[in-house]
């Protein structure tokens, strides 16, 4: 069903209606189109309830469901090709990626018609395009074809001897451009479900880095040097290295720009890094500027869109625009295209709700949510990174703690106060955690001081200390962990202490 729903949403928002033929006739109540618009008006989520509707007398359908479903798949597949790609919304890199790409089928099909003079005039044509966008493997593709005329069917030497050589060229490019998409790959398999394996992942970015070193000063190529610039780029971020970090994104800014044709990708990814780095910097308003850069660049419900938002979001929440890292948070969790974000990507959405509900709770943002947030749900749908001890998990154990402070259900805190003092003991220990282990055992000091804020302040005053002693901007971790910073969270867990607690049945911790 998602990828029938992901295919009706892309059609959808290019104005194609791939069963329009039908409307108005007498196929025109058929079950294919019956399927079509409960798609697109969204009234199915699962194959099993498509079925139960449109089969509800015939037992869900079996066979002609399932039939019915490659029906309709093949009919959207087919329209895809409609699609008007010379849009404004595409940039000359995009528009010239979709037209070589369609050409080199015209070229296979010429070719396939017995039509090779047609076909091979076209791929000289499209040879020099493709070169000009750097579409690596498509000029290996059309290198190898006019090797293959030139030496066979026409044998002529010299032109075969000169598409020999451009393969060669081309093929050498390509393994380069290979080596570099699997380390970087690597790295970032490495990475993005454990946010605390940064000392591994700096030691390989460096030896990757090393590797793919001698062919960036060879070859100037789009998909070699994005990737060779963000391996590069890992060798700083992972030991939090900012300030090198932020320079090194500029240089990958101003090695795209230089390009003959807009590189949006690119240029998208080094801008959103230069966000990050600013954020780690404590440089707000020139993380404004890269702001500006990304929304001009993105094209909403991308991945990298997504990506991009989760960091505005945090910017948001650091530089306490509340109100609108609420309205962030709600438009991407209702954007359409949100259900088809790989897991764990949603997850660190799901991990960030809690945050902007826990400031509605305290009433620092005004905005109505319109489910009430439940705890428990929140645990269960994080499978992912409950499992990362040292890195998003913390962000997951902290809030639940504040929610549970802030809604006075002081008994659930006084039965995790051992294990969470287990935790901070197996995990936070490390010199790249002490942030997180400080504010933990801070909020430690609240069940010790029987939740009274006289009694909870001295307590924790030599964690505060110590958190202080140790700025966001220098903490060794990454920037996802501190959803909003401890400090302010401090101050917040606080400010639930002075209204007035239940009363938990049992007596407080000792001091």
């Amino acid at each position: 069903m998602q990828s029938l729903k992901e295919l009706v949403l892309l059609l959808q928002r290019h104005n194609v209606h791939p069963l329009k033929h039908l409307s108005g006739t007498a196929e025109g109540k058929s079950k294919l189109l019956a399927f079509y618009d409960g798609i697109a008006k969204n009234k199915f989520n699962t194959d099993e309830e498509a079925a139960q509707f449109l089969y509800a007398n015939e037992g869900g359908g079996g066979s002609k469901f399932r039939k019915l479903k490659s029906d309709l798949r093949e009919r959207l597949l087919d329209a895809v090709i409609n699609i008007n790609t010379a849009q404004d919304q595409y940039s000359d890199y995009q528009k010239a990626y979709y037209d070589c790409h369609k050409q080199w089928v015209m070229v296979r099909f010429l070719t396939g018609q017995n039509a090779n003079t047609a076909a091979l005039m076209l791929a000289n044509r499209l040879l020099r395009q493709s070169d000009k966008f750097d579409f690596t493997l498509l000029c290996m593709d059309i290198a190898s074809y006019l090797r293959i005329q030139y030496g066979l069917r026409e044998s002529n030497d010299k032109k075969f001897k000169e598409a020999n050589g451009l393969f060669e060229k081309y093929r050498q490019l390509y393994d380069a451009e290979c080596m570099a998409e699997e380390l970087y790959s690597t790295l970032v398999v490495r990475t993005v479900n454990n946010r605390s394996a940064q000392d591994e992942v700096f030691k390989m970015a460096e030896e990757y880095y090393a590797r793919i070193e001698p062919y960036l000063s060879k070859y100037q190529s789009y998909k070699l040097n994005m990737y060779g610039y963000m391996i590069g780029l890992m060798c700083y971020t992972t030991v939090n290295n900012y300030e090198q970090a932020l320079k090194y994104c500029e240089n990958a800014v101003q090695f795209f720009k230089k390009r003959p044709y807009e590189a949006r990708v690119p240029l998208q990814i080094f801008y959103y890094q230069h966000l990050i780095c600013n954020i780690h910097l404590r440089r707000f308003e020139e993380g404004k500027k890269s702001v500006q850069h990304c929304i001009r660049l993105m094209e909403e419900g991308t991945f990298n869109w997504f990506k991009f938002k989760e960091l505005y979001l945090l910017l948001l929440l650091h530089i306490k625009q509340y109100e609108s890292a609420a309205e962030v948070l709600l438009s991407t969790l209702e954007h359409p295209r949100f259900e088809f974000l790989p897991d764990n990507a949603t997850e660190l959405w799901r991990i960030y709700e809690p945050y902007v509900y826990y400031l509605t709770m305290l009433g620092k943002i005004k905005s109505q949510i319109k489910n009430k947030f439940k705890l428990a749900k929140f645990i269960n749908e994080v499978p992912i990174f409950s499992k990362d001890k040292s890195g998003m998990n913390i962000a997951i154990l902290v809030i639940k703690i504040l929610i549970q402070l802030q809604e006075h259900k002081y008994s659930r805190v006084l039965d995790e106060v051992e294990a969470t003092e287990q935790y901070c003991y197996r995990h936070l220990r490390g010199e790249d955690t002490q942030r997180s282990y400080n504010f933990l055992k801070m909020l430690l000091q609240i069940p010790m001081g029987q939740f009274d804020r006289k009694m909870v302040e001295p307590k924790a005053a030599r964690y505060l200390e110590k958190l202080r002693a140790i700025p966001l901007q220098l903490a060794n971790q990454t920037h996802e962990i501190e959803i909003i910073p401890y400090e302010d969270l401090w101050d917040y867990a606080l400010q639930s202490l002075e209204m007035k607690p239940e009363k938990t049945g049992r007596r407080a911790l000792p001091g």
